[in-house]
C-alpha cells in the first residue's frame, strides 16, 4: 500500500542561536512544526520558549541561523514582506493585550482596520463572527476593564483569529486562569484549531493545557531542543530533566 506523502512542516528552524546582550537565550535550535497539528513547546523559565515564539512571525530575528515559514526563508525579509506573513499568523498573548480605552468590539476590530478595511458593516459583520466563535455573542460594547479572566482571554482569541490565520501563536494562554477555565480555554483553542483545520503553537508551562491541546511536543532547555515528538512520548520519556519536569507543581516562562 502507497504511503501518502508527509506534509511539509509550517515552521522550520535550523541551527538558530539569539542572545541579548551577553545573555545567550537560544543556543542552536533546529526543530520543525508540523501543519495543521497543535504544537506544545515546554520548558522551565528561561529556557526560551517565548523568545522562540517571536522568530516565527519575525518579531524577533535569529542573530544566526535560519526561520522558514512553509518553506520561505524569512530571515532576509523586509518589514512589508514581514507585515503580509503576520497577516496569516494570528497572536494570542500571554495577558490578552488588550487596549483598556476600547471596546471589545474595537479591540478585536483593531487588526482589520489596520490593514485599511473601511466598510463598517464588513467590520461589524467579522466581529460578531469572530466573537460568537469563541462565545461571546453580544459583548462588542463591553470594556475590558468589565470582563472576567476567562472573557478577555475570549476576546483576545476572536481578535486573533478574525483574519481566519493559517497559523495561531499562543503565548501561555491559560496564564492567571483557576483550573477550570484553564480547561475551558484549552479545549476552545483546541477546538477551533480542528475546526479550521489551522496550526498552532502553544507556550506553556500549563501540564493540563498540555495534554488537551497536543499533538506535538517540544521541551526546550536552557536553550536548545531536549525533545521532540508526540504526546505520548514525552509522557513516557525516561530523561531525567523531562521527568523531574513533568512531575513538578509549576513552571515558568
Amino acid at each position: 500500500m502507497e504511503k501518502k506523502p508527509t506534509a511539509s512542516p509550517f515552521f522550520a528552524l535550523s541551527g538558530v542561536r539569539t542572545s541579548f546582550g551577553d545573555k545567550a537565550v537560544l543556543r542552536g535550535v533546529d526543530l520543525t512544526i508540523p501543519s495543521g497539528k497543535t504544537t506544545v513547546i515546554l520548558g522551565g523559565s528561561g529556557a526560551g520558549k517565548s523568545v522562540l515564539l517571536k522568530h516565527l512571525n519575525g518579531l524577533i530575528r535569529p542573530d544566526v541561523g535560519s526561520v522558514s515559514v512553509n518553506g520561505e526563508e524569512i530571515q532576509g525579509m523586509a518589514e512589508k514582506e514581514l507585515l503580509t506573513l503576520r497577516k496569516r499568523i494570528g497572536i494570542l498573548f500571554q495577558d490578552g493585550a488588550l487596549f483598556d480605552s476600547m471596546s471589545v468590539g474595537e479591540n478585536v476590530a483593531f487588526p482589520l482596520l489596520e490593514q485599511g478595511w473601511k466598510e463598517s458593516a464588513e467590520i461589524d459583520a467579522a466581529v460578531t463572527a469572530a466573537l460568537e466563535l469563541v462565545g461571546l455573542p453580544g459583548e462588542k460594547a463591553k470594556m475590558p476593564a468589565n470582563l472576567s479572566g476567562g472573557m478577555r482571554k475570549r476576546a483576545s482569541l476572536a481578535r486573533a483569529m478574525i483574519f481566519h490565520p493559517e497559523c495561531l501563536l499562543c503565548d501561555e494562554p491559560t496564564a492567571g486562569l483557576d483550573p477550570i477555565l484553564s480547561e475551558t480555554i484549552s479545549h476552545l483553542i483546541r477546538s477551533l484549531v480542528r475546526e479550521r483545520e489551522t496550526t498552532a503553537v502553544v507556550v506553556t508551562h500549563d501540564l493540563g493545557a498540555m495534554r488537551i491541546m497536543a499533538d506535538h511536543v517540544i521541551f526546550l532547555r536552557e536553550g536548545t531542543v531536549r525533545f521532540a515528538g508526540d504526546l505520548e512520548a514525552i509522557e513516557a520519556s525516561e530523561d531525567e530533566k523531562i521527568r523531574e519536569f513533568l512531575s513538578a507543581t509549576g513552571g515558568g516562562g
